[in-house]
């Protein structure tokens, strides 16, 4: 339910006459009548239920409930007048909430916030990275990019990467073992092996042509940044995004072991609520078009 308030034009009123001393001085400064004055006055001490002024000879005194609702009131339209000030001719950048996938928000982009940031002037951030069975985090964010089948009812959502696995593991690990890239399919089991819990081997080995048995692992991770940053230390190697992984192999911390990939399903989405397309849409553009820069690099030879 709505407050209601005295007027602007009877507060105004009242501090004018309290600092002159004077309605007929206050009606002079504001252009008013006398009686309009004494009017709005007589309405604010109706609403705050008690008089403002005692008239004393030629002047009118404040009362003591006057002097203290003077003292508030010009603390309150100071800090109108500031808060005025602060946003006036001032353009305020749009806040968009944007909630990210750890594992990408960790391998991927980190990294590119400088150039998504720097493409979006116009446009402030809040990265949220909420867990993935948490639905009603799509009730609090604006954008969020999800890994998954594109199957968000109620929502809209676009396709970002598709992408593929591969395995990959550190020069120095290869190094180490007397291994050189590429390897064939049988040399990549006498490494140690990475894995992950929702991605295990034996979709690789059936496309390697190697029997489906899951081999062990000497490491288990439900991060796929985790596994990836393990791969990069030489702990062992391990099936990787391309896109997750792009950053580590350019940078001469991964090698592609051998030519064999998977093409992955399980994918990355924009997803938004219906009501805020408008208002992500150059967000989502800016991300597409900066996979698609990692995903050209990552394929250049």
């Amino acid at each position: 339910m709505l407050k209601r308030y005295p007027s602007i034009q009877s507060m105004q009123a009242f501090l004018h006459a309290a600092r002159a001393g004077s309605f007929s001085s206050a009606a002079r400064q504001l252009s008013l009548t006398h009686s309009a004055i004494s009017q709005q006055i007589r309405t604010l001490e109706d609403f705050v239920g008690q008089p403002l002024f005692v008239r004393e000879s030629a002047r009118v005194v404040l009362t003591d409930a006057g002097a203290l609702f003077a003292k508030q009131l010009t603390d309150g339209f100071e800090q109108i007048d500031r808060a005025l000030s602060f946003v006036k001719e001032r353009a305020v950048k749009q806040s968009i909430t944007l909630d990210v996938d750890p594992e990408l928000a960790q391998s991927w982009l980190v990294a590119r916030l400088p150039a998504l940031l720097g493409g979006l002037s116009a446009t402030s951030l809040t990265l949220l990275s909420a867990p993935r069975h948490d639905r009603s985090a799509f009730e609090r964010v604006d954008l969020a990019l999800r890994y998954g089948y594109g199957e968000w009812d109620g929502l809209e959502n676009a396709l970002i990467c598709g992408d593929r696995l591969t395995v990959v593991g550190s020069p120095a690990l290869l190094k180490a073992r007397g291994f050189v890239a590429p390897l064939k399919p049988e040399q990549v089991l006498e490494l140690p092996l990475l894995g992950y819990t929702k991605r295990s081997w034996i979709p690789w080995l059936d496309a390697a042509g190697l029997p489906a048995v899951e081999p062990e692992a000497i490491a288990i991770f439900d991060n796929a940044a985790g596994l990836i940053a393990a791969a990069s230390a030489g702990a062992g190697v391990g099936l990787a995004r391309g896109l997750l992984a792009a950053d580590a192999r350019r940078d001469g911390r991964l090698v592609e072991l051998t030519h064999i990939e998977i093409p992955t399903h399980y994918n990355l989405y924009a997803v938004w609520p219906h009501e805020k397309a408008a208002r992500v849409a150059p967000l989502v553009e800016a991300i597409r078009e900066l996979v698609a820069q990692t995903v050209r690099l990552d394929l250049a030879p």
